[in-house]
């Protein structure tokens, strides 16, 4: 499920961090910081979920608080609870590896009651809420439609949801959008989702082949990448445009399964969103430059390079 666009974000983030933190790179140090990254990213996942729950869980923690009131209305005696008993919350509360990632990711106290409260509120405030509440039958469509919008209007778009998570997860600007896309089909599919399986093993192959590959061919790559740089200082040039040129061009040589065009397009892309405003061209011009290159020369032979 993990992308092959955001395992090369956590490469590249990878890469960097590391290269601000040592002159010297241990080899066995770069994959144990990208699978930290991802099984950061397994951690999110559950946490959002997690939440989900709780906040539908809150009904009744709100309806006791409303029925235990010096003078409750009838109003206050009967507050709905439909919410609790949503039946795909049921399937998650049952879900083996949602409730082990709990425990693996010690998420089980990591939202306060006063937190869930506030979030809380937005709900029952919401049209969608309302409506939901008020039909007594239950319809597996409307179940999920519910949850669709707690998560949508109430995690990823509430400021103190979003906010709270974004500081206990540094993957969340990254990662949000590619989680909130999973959620249909976790919903769906919520008393068997593997919260445990979340990329691929071609995927996770990838992602340590590409962070193993940067740094085993570093110099050939940049002697590549060196004679494009002739009308700039390549110690002035942004540091993470020079590491997507670099894993461009890894994906180019090493690469057999991507095409290229698909390479340079994604790099391209990385630019654009994490590094500066001219990054984009300037990464676009340098790899197009390069696979002209090699071309002209008949060097784009992944199995002559994989020996040097």
């Amino acid at each position: 499920m993990i992308s092959r666009r955001n395992i090369r974000i956590k490469v590249f983030q990878t890469i960097y961090e590391l290269g601000q933190q040592f002159e010297e790179v241990d080899t066995q140090l770069p994959p144990k910081i990208l699978d930290d990254k991802i099984r950061e990213t397994s951690a999110l996942l559950a946490a959002i979920t997690h939440l989900t729950c709780l906040l539908s869980e809150y009904v009744v923690v709100h309806a006791n608080q409303k029925a235990s009131k010096l003078i409750a209305s009838v109003e206050d005696m009967n507050v709905n609870k439909k919410l609790a008993g949503n039946t795909i919350i049921q399937q998650l509360k049952r879900n083996a590896s949602f409730i082990e990632a709990i425990k693996i990711h010690k998420l089980a106290s990591l939202f306060d009651d006063e937190m869930i409260k506030k979030i809380f509120q937005c709900l029952i405030d919401s049209d969608e809420y309302k409506k939901y509440i008020l039909k007594t039958e239950r319809t597996s469509q409307e179940e999920k439609e519910i949850l669709q919008f707690i998560l949508s209007k109430c995690i990823f778009s509430n400021e103190i949801a979003s906010g709270f998570l974004s500081e206990r997860f540094l993957c969340w600007y990254n990662d949000a959008d590619m989680i909130e896309a999973w959620m249909d089909k976790l919903l769906t599919n919520a008393s068997t989702f593997q919260f445990n399986r979340l990329i691929s093993a071609d995927k996770l192959e990838f992602a340590h082949e590409l962070i193993k590959t940067y740094y085993e061919k570093k110099e050939i790559v940049f002697s590549l990448i060196e004679p494009k740089l002739v009308n700039w200082d390549a110690e002035r040039v942004a540091l993470i445009d020079l590491i997507l040129l670099h894993l461009g061009i890894i994906e180019m040589l090493y690469f057999n399964t991507i095409p290229v065009k698909v390479t340079i397009n994604e790099y391209i892309d990385l630019a654009k969103s994490y590094s500066t405003l001219q990054s984009g061209q300037f990464v676009n011009g340098l790899l197009d430059n390069v696979h002209k290159d090699l071309l002209r020369e008949n060097k784009l032979n992944k199995e002559i390079f994989a020996k040097k």
